[in-house]
């Protein structure tokens, strides 16, 4: 173009050429701007400026001179991104020009704080009940501090619009009410004194909104472009701000500048349908991928068939830009799909390079996507990228491509709060100010803990102990009881691996744990609390907790810290419950984005971010409605109708944006595009472009192209994929006989009759169940707190026929529950029942003093005998209550407080705990009460339950069976078992006699696999993602 001609200098590249290599080459060439060639001078390139949507863009078009240079010395122009309104603030950084003139921009937790308080104050004067308002009217009220941080982030991005699209808000007086809401007037008035006063108070701190600052920015960017005497080019915009657009008209009249579009549709569209496109109000327009493009030639005073092309595409990508052009044309015009159908040659071309993926789930998405990337690094030299705005997938993804070791990081960065110090963050303000078990445990255990330094096994110690009781009480005291309380008595089950070195470690990382939360915990003891307290307690706290951590999650929680303590005195007090909400408010959106990219030749980016940036294989995932594109977002502050009357584009402006990108991404060289069918087990809807696509371009290519995503979908499938092998069997696990246990309880008798397994689960392979993390008081707990009042009874050898009898008995009960009566369930649920106990109990042993003689309690009692294999095996026991008769016999009372077998399942042998009592009884095992040959006269299960009745007893006896019969029979029956088991040929069998377990499936049902063999078991149908 002569330098003299009037005519604005707009140039476009092509869809299917590469964007950054083709500009650099027109721009060193002379084909760009006329008489401006600097390939030959290193020094002249350096006058130049060129502005650019993205800073990625930007350190990619410094890489494409360095290749264009061959890496020849020289001085590269200015690149500056411009960070459209289409952009994210916190993906691209806005220009940055005449800094030093204007003031700086308020940081952003002051501002969210800031309007958070003011979206506060509005709430107070709504009373929901007064106006009447249902769940889903308007305006929005907060209900909690997070909610409103909430809501403020939404009035930001309102602001954003208002600013940037720069819309005069004192239309707001000119709307009338009642055409659009009935409530619409009261969220019209609060946004007449938001809008007033969020500029007046930035006025009085001295600061600009960002918005406002980054116009002001590329306003000076255009005095300056004006007053430039090098070149100055804007290439890759779509101009969708009013500054941009006046920037890029100054700099396409400019006597040495350029404007170079993204794959303008030159002849695509007929003119007509082209104006309508350019100025037409329909929401669908605003959903087309040169919307924007249209209005912006409008600015540029240009018409399109004056716009230059720079750049020829391959034919087989011209092709393709001609079939995405016609296919994403205005609904309006699609009748030229008839009159203008593709010849099938062209069909053919554009799809040759396409492989569309229709996978079943969204983990067979990602996996076929992973498979593709893959596919592709197997080619040296060979780069691709897959760009989706679902981050979801990009994480899966990342995640497949590890089991090749390819390591890639997101772009989009991982949200700060997910990392392991962002998790810690959370997890401390939880904790400290609600210190439940299940809170502090989940703390201790976080990767980002370094409170345990040098104390390896005091996490273990307190995970397997004090974690899995229920407390006497509450927060560290309550830890620190059921500590003290594991000291007073013996250790069970897996307590038995910890010493008391690792008790006294557990007690003193509790009182570091204490120490590290009490800044916050003492900082959350009044009503509301300012937030800059709260923010300085948790710094205090996260110190503690994580130590001298130097990992970039770390730093960036510090920084995080840092911010929003600066920013805190902005904010209302809030109350110290809400802390939590409110922090997670603050921290959404917060990510923490690697500071390279770790694979040379992958990348994992956004839409925006994969802008002009070019790749032999580019995969577009999540092409799902509602994702890729996305839905438009409500705005709770302002509907859709107040929006239009406001001048403010509708959310379907974002539509086209997405479409736009979707249209350049699949004119890359080879493009595989991708979409679940179902997500979360839910049916998806596939974007509207690939129904377009399907619709223009049905036949033999678009199937060829399914059959290459199918490809895709196949390979990854059969990575996982096993051949199955026969049926899977119970275990049969046959340990050596000296592995075999050679001691056993009689309260696992039953559990080896029933499920031979679990034995050997626990005696042989040692492993103890855990319980669950922070359990409420349960049924074991109650019968603990009865046994034990009555064995503290009977030890004080209280005559039953003293009148304080009932009221010694409650105080020893008292004295059991302990901190338990602190408990509301506990006093109005347990303790009622306790004294229905009682009274039943002195009733029933009443009844029976006549005929006892002797009362033994809580006798430990054992009996040996040599096996069939020589060796000698033990029982023991521990009786409740045995009873020396007058006439010589015994009895022995179990009691129990929840269900008891039946006297059928006792003499049957499946219930033979109280039997084999007898039989040692009737040995002589009980040293302390009986010697060998003492008869058993009765065996008896006292069921106490404190309801109607409070207690029952079940005697194990028949007509034909004494219990003196019962017990000899018992032990006999159990010896059969001990020497059938001594034979090493005998399993350990799975649920070998699962009827009337307490657990059918058994507590190691998991480690026999019994879903996998058992007619029940089995992974249930469905979507498995």
């Amino acid at each position: 173009m002569a330098a003299d001609s009037p005519r604005p200098n707009v140039l476009t590249i092509p869809p299917g050429a590469a964007f950054l290599p083709t500009l650099v080459e027109g721009l060193l060439d002379g084909a760009l701007i006329h008489g401006f060639a600097p390939r030959a001078d290193p020094i002249a390139l350096a006058d130049a400026t060129v502005f650019l949507p993205t800073r990625r863009a930007a350190r990619a078009l410094r890489d494409a001179f360095l290749e264009a240079l061959d890496g020849r010395a020289t001085l590269l122009p200015r690149i500056a991104p411009l960070g459209d309104v289409d952009e994210d603030a916190d993906v691209v950084e806005p220009l940055a020009e005449a800094d030093g003139a204007l003031a700086p921009a308020v940081a952003p937790f002051e501002r969210r704080l800031t309007l958070a308080k003011l979206v506060s104050a509005f709430a107070r004067t709504l009373d929901r009940s007064v106006l009447r308002l249902a769940p889903e009217d308007g305006p929005l009220v907060p209900a909690t501090a997070a909610d409103a941080i909430h809501l403020a982030g939404d009035l930001e991005r309102l602001i954003d619009a208002i600013e940037t699209e720069e819309v005069d808000v004192s239309a707001l007086d000119a709307l009338i009410p009642g055409e659009h809401d009935r409530y619409w007037a009261i969220t019209q008035a609060f946004l007449r004194v938001a809008l007033a006063r969020w500029p007046e108070h930035l006025t009085e701190i001295g600061r600009l909104d960002p918005a406002a600052r980054r116009r002001l920015q590329i306003e000076a960017a255009t005095v300056r472009a004006a007053a430039s005497r090098g070149p100055v080019i804007a290439a890759g915009s779509t101009g969708s701000a009013p500054a941009v657009r006046r920037l890029m008209r100054e700099i396409a009249r400019h006597p040495k500048g350029a404007v170079v579009l993204p794959g303008l549709d030159s002849d695509g569209l007929e003119d007509a349908a082209w104006a309508r496109l350019a100025h037409g109000n329909d929401p669908g327009l605003f959903g087309h991928p040169q919307r924007g493009l249209a209005q912006l030639l409008d600015v540029l005073e240009i018409a399109r068939a004056d716009v230059r092309t720079l750049g020829t595409p391959p034919a087989a990508l011209e092709a393709r830009a001609k079939l995405a052009a016609d296919a994403l044309r205005p609904a309006d015009t699609t009748d030229a799909w008839a009159e203008k159908r593709l010849a099938p040659a062209e069909i053919e071309a554009a799809f040759a390079g396409v492989a569309l993926v229709e996978a079943p789930t969204f983990r067979a998405e990602a996996a076929a996507i992973a498979v593709a990337l893959r596919e592709a690094v197997a080619t040296p030299g060979r780069t691709a990228a897959l760009a989706t705005p679902d981050r979801a997938l990009a994480a899966r993804v990342a995640a497949e491509l590890e089991r090749w070791d390819i390591s890639v990081d997101d772009s989009a960065g991982r949200p700060l709060a997910t990392t392991p110090a962002g998790a810690l963050l959370r997890l401390a303000a939880d904790a400290a100010l609600d210190p439940r078990p299940e809170k502090l445990f989940g703390l201790l255990r976080a990767p980002a803990c370094r409170l345990a330094g040098g104390m390896p096994r005091a996490v273990d110690a307190l995970d397997a102990t004090a974690f899995r009781m229920p407390w006497p009480g509450a927060g560290f005291d309550g830890l620190r009881g059921a500590l003290a309380a594991l000291r007073g008595e013996a250790l069970r089950g897996v307590a038995r691996r910890f010493g008391p070195a690792d008790f006294e470690q557990a007690a003193v990382l509790v009182d570091r744990l204490e120490a590290a939360l009490a800044p916050l915990a003492r900082a959350s003891e009044t009503a509301a609390v300012p937030l800059e307290t709260l923010i300085s307690a948790l710094s205090e706290g996260f110190v503690a907790l994580a130590g001298e951590a130097e990992s970039e999650d770390a730093e960036a929680v510090r920084e995080f810290l840092d911010e929003l303590l600066g920013a805190a005195p902005a904010a209302d007090p809030i109350a110290p419950a809400a802390f939590p909400g409110v922090l997670d408010a603050l921290m959404a959106g917060r990510a923490l984005r690697p500071p390279r990219d770790r694979h040379p030749r992958l990348r994992i980016l956004g839409p925006l971010e994969a802008r002009l940036l070019r790749f032999d294989l580019v995969v577009l995932g999540s092409l799902n409605e509602g994702v890729w594109p996305p839905v438009p977002q409500a705005d709770p502050w302002i509907n859709r109708p107040l929006r239009a009357a406001l001048g403010l584009a509708p959310p379907e402006r974002r539509i086209g944006l997405s479409a736009h990108d979707f249209s350049q991404g699949f004119c890359a060289d080879e493009v595989v595009l991708t979409r679940a069918a179902k997500v979360g087990g839910a049916p998806t809807i596939p974007a509207r472009w690939l129904q377009r696509l399907a619709a223009v371009a049905a036949g033999p290519a678009h199937e060829a192209a399914l059959a290459r995503g199918r490809r895709l979908v196949d390979l990854a499938d059969s990575l996982d994929r096993v051949e199955r092998g026969p049926a899977p069997c119970p275990p049969e696990p046959r340990p050596p006989l000296g592995l075999r246990p050679a001691r056993l309880s009689v309260t696992s008798v039953e559990t080896w009759l029933r499920d031979p397994y679990s034995i050997y689960a626990r005696h042989v392979l040692k492993l103890e169940e855990l319980g669950e993390i922070g359990p409420e008081p349960g049924p074991g707990d109650l019968g603990n707190v009865i046994h034990g009042a009555l064995e503290a009874f009977a030890k004080a050898d209280v005559a039953l026929d003293d009148p304080q009898a009932r009221e010694k008995l409650l105080a020893f009960g008292r004295e059991a529950f302990g901190a338990l009566l602190e408990r509301d369930d506990a006093r109005t649920l347990w303790w009622p029942r306790f004294e229905k106990i009682a009274d039943w109990a002195l009733a029933f042993h009443r009844e029976r003093a006549g005929r006892v003689e002797q009362v033994f309690v809580e006798q430990d009692g054992a009996y040996a005998f040599e096996t069939v294999a020589g060796r000698t095996f033990t029982l023991t026991a521990r009786a409740d209550r045995v009873e020396a008769f007058t006439d010589g016999a015994f009895a022995i009372l179990d009691y129990k407080t929840g269900g008891v077998p039946t006297v059928k399942q006792a003499l049957a042998g499946f219930a033979p705990q109280l039997p084999l009592e007898g039989a040692i009884l009737n040995e002589g095992g009980f040293t302390t009460v009986t010697k060998a040959g003492s008869p058993v006269g009765e065996l008896s299960l006292v069921r106490l339950t404190g309801r109607e009745p409070a207690g029952e007893t079940v005697e194990l006896r028949s007509k034909e069976l004494s219990a003196d019969i019962v017990a000899t029979e018992a032990l006999a029956r159990f010896r059969e078992v001990v020497n059938r088991f001594e034979n090493e040929a005998e399993p350990y069998r799975s649920l070998s006699h699962p009827q009337f377990l307490k657990r059918p499936d058994g507590p190691y049902a998991h480690l026999a696999r019994v879903k996998e063999w058992s007619a029940t078991g089995g992974a249930s149908e469905g979507d498995a993602e």
